[in-house]
């Protein structure tokens, strides 16, 4: 049987330059639980829950009842499905409150975690779970300020003058960024660089700041969309000698 590791909002991504739904309601509801639910999903396989699928997906898109008001009980917004369709994830739906693009940004955050928490322990019942174990994902977004963070492991220069690590987020509109920072064998800070475009999925971020290496020990380099081959036109490299260069991060943070 798998473990339940991620839960996800649907739809995942999208274009920086134009909504990712026509209702601004959705569109800011689904860009923002893009962090949530990557932080959420960064405590589920600590809780080892055993699953029928490892991933469950809330559509925000296909509601087919009167959308809830912004009070409304969360009954009224997530519905998780009961029985497993053995199609590879455990589905739910959400119904977007009416006004939640006017909501000022740590309430929509609040509000995002609420429904998701609320979509996952819907599984409960069906998968023999406590519910009460869930509420150690809640926590860890809480803790972390409702925002995915990840920190890559620090790595040591060649000539152990130097250590580096990549440190990779998701912003309010769903994007995600990295930066580097390099610090002396002491522990002080020498370059932190400015944040650039990653991936959006936590999988891949974390594979990104993995892969942070030394070239020499003056250059840092790293894919922050966390490929393993080479693409130059994608690479961050921050140099000690001449500073650092690579695609900033567009979106806002």
């Amino acid at each position: 049987m798998p473990k339940f590791r991620q839960v996800h909002v649907w739809p995942d991504t999208g274009f920086a330059e134009r909504p990712w739904w026509d209702d601004p309601d959705v569109d800011s509801f689904v860009r923002i639980s893009r962090g949530i639910c990557e932080a959420y999903s960064q405590a589920l396989p600590g809780l080892a829950l055993v699953a029928r699928a490892s991933v469950m997906r809330l559509d925000a898109t296909t509601w087919h009842r009167p959308r809830p008001t912004l009070d409304a009980p969360l009954e009224e917004t997530v519905e998780a499905r009961p029985w497993y369709t053995g199609a590879g994830q455990e589905h739910g739906w959400v119904g977007v409150p009416v006004g939640f693009a006017t909501l000022p940004t740590d309430q929509k955050r609040r509000m995002s975690l609420r429904i998701v928490h609320h979509g996952v322990s819907g599984l409960a019942p069906a998968l023999g779970w406590d519910p009460v174990v869930l509420t150690g994902a809640l926590h860890h977004v809480e803790a972390r300020g409702f925002r995915y963070c990840s920190e890559g492991p620090w790595k040591s220069a060649p000539d152990r003058r130097h250590r580096a690590r990549a440190v990779a987020g998701i912003s309010d509109e769903g994007f995600g960024h990295v930066h580097v920072e390099v610090v002396t064998a002491a522990g002080e800070l020498v370059v932190r660089s400015e944040h650039f475009d990653a991936a959006y999925h936590g999988d891949d971020l974390v594979r990104g700041c993995k892969g942070l290496r030394w070239d020499g020990s003056a250059r840092v380099s790293m894919d922050p969309f966390g490929f393993t081959w080479t693409d130059q036109h994608r690479q961050i490299v921050v140099d000690l000698n001449g500073g650092h260069a690579g695609v900033p991060h567009s979106a806002r943070r």
